[in-house]
């Protein structure tokens, strides 16, 4: 049973680092996603207050720090799917082969 243990803690470790490295490309393009989104609505904002300059700056930093405040959080979303969708289809398969 400690072999059986280990196998799957194995499993899940080596489907974990696989998720993880699959996960980086969503979670890029989510994350420019947000951050264009972030600075449309500065520049929208912008354009419709008098000093524009120093609203379109701070408004800029605030889209960029609120962005990446996110970046983990939206790691974790699309690695976690992913690390059960592999691992649970590696158990399947492994199940059907005994």
């Amino acid at each position: 049973m400690d072999l059986q243990k280990r196998k799957d803690l194995n499993l899940r470790l080596g489907n974990l680092i696989l998720a993880i490295f699959l996960a980086t490309v969503p979670t890029a393009i989510t994350y420019g996603t947000l951050s264009i989104h972030g600075l449309n609505i500065c520049r929208n904002l912008s354009s419709k207050v008098t000093n524009q300059n120093k609203t379109k700056e701070l408004c800029d930093e605030a889209a960029w720090d609120t962005t990446k405040s996110y970046i983990f959080l939206i790691g974790f979303f699309i690695t976690l799917p992913t690390w059960m969708w592999f691992y649970l289809s590696m158990k399947k398969k492994e199940r059907n082969s005994k």
